[in-house]
């Protein structure tokens, strides 16, 4: 399935100029007006040369602005300036998993499963709050009884990946891709032969470098600019399809029954 414009401008971001990055979150600011505007309103709005706004746009996949412009306005969906507090979230919410179910392939997760279950040992790499993502990930699995821990301080990022080898698997968390600190774990651990899979927003970082396999989720930028939205749900999206397709397995869904019982025995539910 082709991407979305939104999607290609998402993953070409970190490939832009200064310029052009202006121009990006112009756009994105206001994906859903851009259909009233042409080029030459799109450069004295921004501040760019017409030719820069074509560059853009040949940049990010499109032959040109009336191309880009076509593509973007089939994707334009805002909610009635009417609806209240919880249909908005309801429709940011329901933005963010459809756009990360267009960038990421079944076949990418089915792969993912086969990294986890060829694995010995399973680390999960993240900082703020993807560190939180990170302990998720940990606690969802140790119930399926799989070897794993999540590691959310830099100076044991580097202890941890120093001890690496081709047996292990690691898993990076970086909605930006520029977190250096998991960056550079994730380099030590490559280098001594472990398999490295990555989730963040951005495509050609130092992290996508890095990883032998990267999910890429929506960036936060591409549904406006919301007061509170949770910058991890995306990334919980994808643990949610590689938890369901794990739990396919009988011995797994077995563990995991074990250590609901072992909580909440039950004859006393």
């Amino acid at each position: 399935m082709a991407l979305s414009a939104l999607d290609e401008l998402q993953l070409k971001y970190q490939q832009l100029s200064a310029k052009e990055k202006e121009i990006a979150d112009y756009v994105i600011r206001h994906k859903n007006s851009i259909h009233n505007i042409n080029i030459r309103d799109l450069s004295g709005l921004t501040q760019a040369s017409m030719s820069t706004i074509t560059r853009f746009c040949r940049k990010i996949g499109f032959a040109s602005f009336v191309d880009f412009k076509i593509s973007l306005n089939r994707e334009a969906d805002e909610p009635s300036g009417e609806q209240n507090f919880f249909a908005r979230t309801q429709h940011i919410y329901n933005e963010i998993i459809n756009a990360t179910t267009e960038l990421i392939r079944p076949e990418m997760i089915e792969e993912v499963v086969r990294l986890i279950r060829r694995a010995k040992r399973i680390y999960v790499y993240g900082l703020g709050n993807s560190g939180f993502s990170a302990l998720e990930f940990k606690y969802r699995l140790m119930r399926m009884n799989i070897l794993i821990d999540a590691v959310n301080d830099p100076h044991m990022m580097l202890m941890n990946a120093s001890l690496m080898n081709e047996h292990d698997l690691v898993f990076g968390l970086s909605n930006s891709g520029r977190t250096e600190e998991v960056n550079a774990g994730l380099r030590q651990a490559k280098k001594l032969g472990a398999t490295v899979v990555g989730i963040t927003n951005f495509d050609r970082t130092p992290f996508t470098e890095t990883t032998d396999l990267c999910l890429f989720t929506p960036a936060l930028q591409r549904i406006g600019d919301v007061p509170f939205i949770n910058s991890q749900l995306a990334i919980i999206y994808v643990l949610d399809m590689v938890s369901m397709l794990l739990l396919e397995d009988e011995s797994l869904l077995e563990a995991r029954r074990r250590t609901i019982d072992a909580l909440y025995p039950p004859d006393k539910k």
